[in-house]
């Protein structure tokens, strides 16, 4: 039995059980596959949507009595609500306090610049799970087995992709990722001079 298994199966949905375990199982291939630590990619998979099913009302009356703050792309997105709550959550009522389980947990709906490799396993592993069929996945499947940033990247781009096809918010952390991305594909833009060049640019382009 995979750590708090036993504890989620009465606490969600028989389909967001599955879910959770598929994806505890997928990051911990991921982990063994690019040298990270099984045991913390079991526990960040396996309660990655801790708090999925709460409704809004839930969410927003945990974060306030717990005094924390979200963004206004946060406000206006509700599927962006359990990854915060859900990261409290582990820390308050499981007391986890590793950074980077709490971390995996937090950002594994948007991504977010300078991600460690556990986040982005979880994130890789919420995309793949064996409960997923939409299309393309069997094509992510493939790049996580063969480049983790790869696949991170194919992600962003098929998030950007689907809240753009529903005019939906697109959080600023995707687009910094998606971003990040791009410069290290294309790494030469940074032989180009320091940041003062790009700022001196932007001032003669405002002139």
């Amino acid at each position: 039995m995979l750590p708090f298994e036993k504890f989620i199966k009465g606490r969600m949905s028989e389909k967001r059980f599955i879910h959770s375990v598929n994806v505890a199982k997928t990051a911990r291939w991921l982990a063994l596959k690019y040298g990270e630590n099984e045991e913390k990619a079991l526990i960040a998979g396996i309660l990655h949507d801790i708090t999925k099913e709460w409704k809004v009302r839930e969410h927003l009356e945990f974060l306030h009595r717990k005094n924390i703050g979200i963004t206004k792309y946060e406000y206006a997105s509700k599927k962006l609500y359990h990854s915060i709550t859900g990261s409290c959550l582990l820390k308050s009522y499981f007391k986890i306090d590793d950074c980077d389980v709490l971390n995996a947990v937090r950002f594994h709906t948007t991504a977010r610049p300078g991600m460690s490799n556990l986040e982005k396993i979880v994130y890789v592993a919420d995309f793949i799970s064996d409960d997923r069929s939409f299309s393309g996945v069997d094509r992510l499947r493939a790049l996580a087995a063969l480049n983790l940033d790869s696949a991170v990247f194919a992600g962003l781009i098929e998030t950007i992709k689907e809240l753009v096809h529903d005019n939906s918010i697109i959080h600023p952390n995707t687009f910094n990722a998606y971003n990040e991305y791009i410069f290290k594909n294309n790494a030469i833009i940074f032989k180009m001079g320091k940041s003062n060049w790009f700022m001196s640019d932007c001032k003669f382009l405002c002139k």
